[in-house]
């Protein structure tokens, strides 16, 4: 599957981890689902109006994996873009979706490492790019955002300022069924690719590029 980084998020303001409500919805707050995971499917408002499509199941169980005991990750923030016109050209569909997920370590000081920022996003980034080379009808884009993680200190000198990974994950089709299944197989992929990722960081294979 087609795979690409940004250098920046589409927003360069500094984040906070973990946040508390968004500045134009004071409605949507944070919760920890590492904490509450039966809410994942009630609180992910973008993704409730369409829960008829499969792609939203395939999109709750990788948000219920990733803050389960399973994963040495967790999620932060998702949003979900609903079809519209493609004007990506390289694309030839008329229709493309869009969904965000925003993943980070849950060794909270580790996303404080740039190195463990960059071997994270690279380990994902062969992985979603080295399979699944025929499907050409969607995409991840991968990219880092700058965080104040609140619980090392808010201060430029306490050593809480970092990153998290942004996963942009984007679908294309002729019409809208087509854009939400190609959606499904772009999220279970990307499933795949971080629990494989996830192992990697199990193994230890993270810890060696410090030693």
């Amino acid at each position: 599957m087609d795979a690409f980084t940004s250098s920046q998020d589409d927003k360069t303001e500094l984040r906070s981890h973990p946040w508390t409500s968004m500045e134009f919805d004071k409605s949507s707050i944070y919760i920890d689902f590492k904490k509450k995971p039966k809410l994942i499917r009630s609180s992910l408002e973008d993704f409730k109006p369409l829960k008829k499509w499969a792609f939203v199941e395939s999109f709750y169980s990788l948000v219920e994996w990733i803050n389960s005991s399973n994963s040495l990750l967790e999620s932060n923030d998702c949003t979900f873009n609903i079809v519209e016109d493609n004007d990506d050209a390289q694309y030839p569909y008329a229709k493309k979706c869009s969904a965000r997920l925003m993943i980070l370590y849950r060794d909270i000081p580790e996303n404080c490492q740039q190195r463990s920022i960059d071997w994270l996003m690279q380990k994902l980034l062969e992985s979603v790019a080295s399979t699944k080379l025929g499907f050409k009808a969607g995409a991840i884009c991968l990219s880092q955002s700058a965080t104040c993680y609140l619980e090392l200190g808010d201060g430029p000198d306490t050593g809480g300022i970092g990153n998290q990974i942004v996963l942009t994950f984007f679908a294309y089709g002729k019409n809208e069924r087509r854009c939400y299944e190609n959606m499904q197989q772009v999220i279970d992929h990307a499933h795949r690719c971080i629990k494989l990722v996830n192992k990697k960081i199990k193994n230890c294979e993270l810890d060696d590029i410090y030693s």
